[in-house]
């Protein structure tokens, strides 16, 4: 699936897959759907696509690590799955006993060179079995290593 992204201004330029004709198109109606849409091309290709409302890059990791619950003091094992300057998304090893709006503290090793360790607060947006996402929240020391991480 095609996933075009949508810039400060609310405009994604739309590209079709076959002929690579471009057009920019306001996206502000669409703002809080989830559903695939779907375009024709002058060149009648019809094709279907999503649009990316993020306000920041997200790249597709693999990275283990671990985590600690704050308010319970569980310990897990995960696998970093997607990082963001915003936030990540991990799959803990087992059930996590966590919930929305609780507070972790995940340390990870990025597979630079370098292998950076990462350790970050993090406050939990939403849970789904053992699929997690969470925002970054408190010191950002480790920022600068992210976003060289990220553009590389």
């Amino acid at each position: 699936m095609i996933t075009f992204y949508v810039n400060d201004t609310g405009q994604a330029t739309v590209v079709c897959p076959k002929c690579g004709f471009s057009k920019q198109m306001d996206t502000t109606s669409f703002k809080n759907t989830q559903k695939k849409l779907k375009a024709k091309c002058k060149c009648g290709e019809v094709f279907t696509f999503f649009l990316d409302f993020r306000k920041q890059y997200r790249k597709k990791v693999n990275l283990p690590g671990e985590y600690i619950a704050a308010q319970s003091g569980e310990r897990g094992e995960i696998i970093v799955e997607n990082l963001s300057l915003g936030g990540i998304q991990f799959v803990t090893l087992r059930q996590p006993r966590m919930s929305t709006d609780d507070t972790v503290t995940v340390k990870f090793r990025l597979n630079n060179p370098s292998r950076t360790e990462i350790q970050r607060t993090l406050e939990i947006i939403w849970i789904d079995g053992c699929n997690v996402g969470a925002q970054y929240i408190g010191p950002k020391s480790s920022e600068g290593d992210l976003a060289f991480y990220l553009r590389s």
